[in-house]
């Protein structure tokens, strides 16, 4: 459906619920993300979608707010509602076999029973839910339920988000399969120019971080006295940290140039993708990559 100014009805959806439920308002002048996850990219929707201007705490609203002419990406406004929508608890997920959610509070069968029953029913892969009225209606505006229930289109959206209540095992899925398959088959070059210059780790480097993390617990003390902790730090712990950033690093690129639906985003693409980050399909994507393409760097595999 198309709305009046011709963008998709579904625009108008998201952009509402994101003013109202990121931390602040359009009226207090903005929003702040606290650098916490889903408000952080709730803030970078409102962006992209022409609604507000970046700050280094948020958002603030603009005063000649108008959609741009090219939209983000529906899938990641999608991931955008759902994350948010998670974080400030309204919507929760359900074990597929069981009508509560399964977790440490569950036990408490008061709280058990205070629990609203799902009105998400489980369909293509994806088990119960029970939504607000708030995010029923954005969720239905957006294509990912139809007549109570996840569509089929939400079911790799919802691989984005992985709730741990329904244990999704996607990596066994043909598709993901099939796409991990291609991605390592069509690596642009630009691309595996990064992955190549990112794996190295040599002893240079090493060294270099130690010296700067001296260099810092150095400034620590004169600024907070001898007293100061540090951790014990020996060449091989701080290559290990060297090879938690490798991964990290790797996983943005992934973030920002690889989508299920698409596989790699040419750079005019990729600037209508949104910063998702924690985002578990990427990141198992990028092992299955990586692992393949880099067989002799074993860090590669380690978790996370």
């Amino acid at each position: 459906m198309i709305s009046s100014n011709g963008s998709p009805a579904w625009t108008a959806a998201v952009i509402d619920f994101l003013s109202r439920n990121l931390l602040g308002s359009r009226e207090a002048g903005g929003w702040q993300h606290l650098f916490e996850t889903a408000h952080q990219i709730g803030c970078e929707a409102l962006v992209a979608l022409g609604q507000a201007d970046e700050t280094e705490v948020g958002a603030t609203p603009r005063a000649d707010a108008r959609l741009p002419d090219e939209l983000p990406r529906w899938d990641d406004l999608c991931v955008s509602v759902l994350r948010l929508a998670g974080q400030n608890s309204l919507i929760t997920y359900y074990p597929p076999d069981r009508g509560v959610p399964s977790s440490e509070s569950d036990r408490n069968s008061h709280e058990r029973k205070s629990r609203p029953l799902p009105n998400i029913s489980s369909a293509h892969g994806l088990g119960p839910a029970h939504a607000t009225p708030e995010v029923f209606s954005v969720l239905e505006a957006l294509g990912l339920l139809s007549e109570g229930q996840w569509s089929q289109v939400a079911e790799t959206v919802l691989w984005r988000e992985q709730p741990m209540e329904w244990r999704l095992d996607i990596r066994s899925d043909p598709r993901f399969a099939y796409a991990a398959e291609q991605a390592l088959a069509t690596i642009p070059t630009d691309v595996g120019s990064e992955m190549d210059k990112l794996i190295v780790i040599t002893d240079e480097d090493v060294k270099t971080m130690m010296t700067q993390m001296n260099e810092w617990e150095e400034e620590q003390r004169a600024k907070f006295g001898p007293k100061v902790q540090t951790l014990p730090r020996t060449s091989e712990t701080t290559r290990k940290s060297l090879e938690f950033n490798c991964r990290c690093d790797l996983d943005w690129l992934f973030f920002r140039r690889w989508r299920l639906a698409d596989g790699w985003l040419l750079p005019k693409d990729a600037s209508k993708a949104l910063g998702i980050f924690h985002d578990p399909l990427a990141i198992s994507m990028r092992r299955a990559v990586t692992k393949r393409r880099y067989p002799e760097v074993k860090f590669l595999a380690d978790l996370p």
